[in-house]
């Protein structure tokens, strides 16, 4: 064989000299080798990093916070981390996307498609399966591949027994939205897919967290769903999450047989005096009536059966919230325990007659007042317009307030008037670019001209008010910016006085 040189030439920004093995008569049948002289340069002094002798237990950690595909990526790293990516940790929490454990499939009608792949998926499932605690069902398009999935994982559990009994927490969130041609359509679960959630359900015997979103079902779909799970889980679950179980209003008992539930979030159409009722007599601790856009049917309980829950578990906390885009107002539980109001949604406004019900409502017991997101609707800068008199008067009427969130545009002499009117306030959020830089407030006769001239004299900047809303809180504050604003984190389920 004859080796003859061939021209340099340049490749990727780098010139290679290539030497090409010609064919000879007696090589037939042999392939042609191409052979690459570069040089690579290694310096003899270069010092590598010691990545690769982290401790199992920090690799655990930061293979915890990767993708599937970012894992695999990571264990070609070096042989420590190919054997980290086994590491039973870091499958502790799975979440199944539509394009996970898939294959593309030419359909005639739709073209290319990504379907489940069943021999992956059964691998997977086989050999992960023990190790999964959480386990995610996120919002998926793909109907067919979360069915399958589903299916598979029923069916090894049956074969293998045990395969998922260390599961504890069970996420399921239905895609119920579909925009076609620039129309919303809303459309709950339901047919085989509902039956096979109901029977992987049933097979989790050591559930602690169970989450169902936005299901949207029909009455005689919704009222049976957790019929085992009662079975199976009725002395570990500890929360329970059901949004939008049902489409209409429908009250469900099944969380009143869960002996020792702590965390109940409901919607108020699934919500009725029998539960109400058997929540009094449990352990629960904190009930969360939750709405969200989907929320149509809603209901408010007779306040005598709020009554005579409130003597039977005097320790219960309920909680109203909203969340997502919803414009419709909370639906008011008369002499419910309520001790925190929580819009977490761009459209919500505080206005007075909201504050009023609040105030006649639920004064001896509101602790939490919270407008969460940046806004979306108009701000007017006059004061008679704003709602800076109308926080005042939450704050006075309602004594137990220690965590108030403001989004809305206010004066910096309403903020220091909130932070030293709140006699218990610990936990004040409020945005920078919604406070007006003035002292707008009209002398009030209860006031002494020493308390006005402070009030004028550090609502002239920012800088004064900071320093004076510290003295008074009794630690650094300062106002947020819009970043800082969304990121805000409430923990409405720790109670903050004793008997609470």
């Amino acid at each position: 064989m004859e080796v003859v040189e061939v021209p340099t030439r340049k490749l990727g920004g780098e010139r290679r000299d290539f030497s090409v093995e010609l064919w000879s008569g007696s090589d037939l049948g042999k392939k042609t080798k191409y052979k690459d002289k570069k040089k690579v340069d290694v310096d003899p002094d270069h010092e590598y990093g010691y990545w690769h002798l982290l401790p199992d237990l920090l690799l655990e950690k930061v293979f915890q916070y990767l993708s599937l595909s970012q894992r695999y990526c990571a264990s070609m790293v070096c042989r420590r981390w190919y054997e980290a990516f086994s590491y039973p940790r870091v499958w502790y929490t799975f979440v199944l996307h539509d394009e996970l454990l898939t294959k593309r499939r030419f359909n005639i009608c739709s073209g290319w498609q990504k379907l489940l792949d069943h021999i992956r998926t059964s691998y997977f499932v086989t050999n992960k399966g023990k190790n999964i605690r959480t386990l995610i069902f996120p919002r998926m398009n793909n109907l067919f591949n979360l069915y399958e999935f589903l299916n598979i994982s029923y069916y090894l559990n049956q074969r293998y027994l045990g395969l998922l009994d260390n599961i504890h927490t069970l996420r399921f969130s239905f895609a119920c939205q579909v925009m076609e041609r620039q129309e919303e359509h809303v459309f709950g679960t339901g047919g085989q897919i509902l039956a096979m959630l109901k029977k992987v359900m049933g097979e989790l015997k050591n559930l602690r967290t169970l989450e169902l979103c936005d299901l949207l079902l029909d009455g005689c779909e919704g009222l049976p769903l957790l019929d085992d799970v009662c079975i199976t889980c009725c002395e570990t679950l500890r929360t329970l999450t059901l949004i939008n179980l049902t489409k209409l209003a429908y009250t469900l008992l099944h969380p009143g047989a869960f002996v020792n539930l702590q965390t109940l979030i409901i919607s108020p159409q699934n919500i009725g005096d029998d539960l109400i009722e058997l929540l009094g007599t449990s352990q629960l601790r904190n009930l969360f009536i939750l709405q969200n856009k989907y929320t149509e049917h809603g209901k408010s309980l007779n306040y005598k059966t709020w009554k005579v829950c409130r003597r039977n578990n005097p320790r219960l906390r309920v909680h109203l919230c909203t969340e997502g885009n919803v414009k419709r107002d909370i639906i008011w539980q008369e002499r419910a325990p309520v001790k925190s109001v929580v819009y977490d949604s761009p459209y919500a406004k505080i206005t007075p007659p909201v504050v009023l019900t609040i105030i006649e409502l639920y004064k001896s017991d509101l602790e939490v007042f919270a407008h969460k997101q940046l806004p979306r609707f108009y701000m007017p800068r006059s004061f008679h317009d704003r709602i800076d008199s109308t926080l005042l008067l939450l704050v006075r009427q309602c004594p137990y307030i220690h965590t108030l969130v403001i989004r809305e545009k206010i004066s910096t002499a309403t903020v220091l008037l909130l932070a030293y009117t709140a006699k218990n306030l610990h936990y004040f959020y409020v945005r920078r670019n919604a406070i007006i830089l003035k002292a707008d407030w009209p002398y009030n006769p209860d006031w002494t001209p020493e308390f006005y001239l402070w009030l004028r004299k550090n609502a002239r900047s920012y800088e004064a008010l900071e320093a004076e809303v510290s003295q008074i809180l009794g630690y650094r504050w300062q106002a947020l910016t819009d970043k800082q604003f969304k990121m805000i984190k409430l923990d409405l389920e720790k109670p903050y006085f004793m008997y609470s």
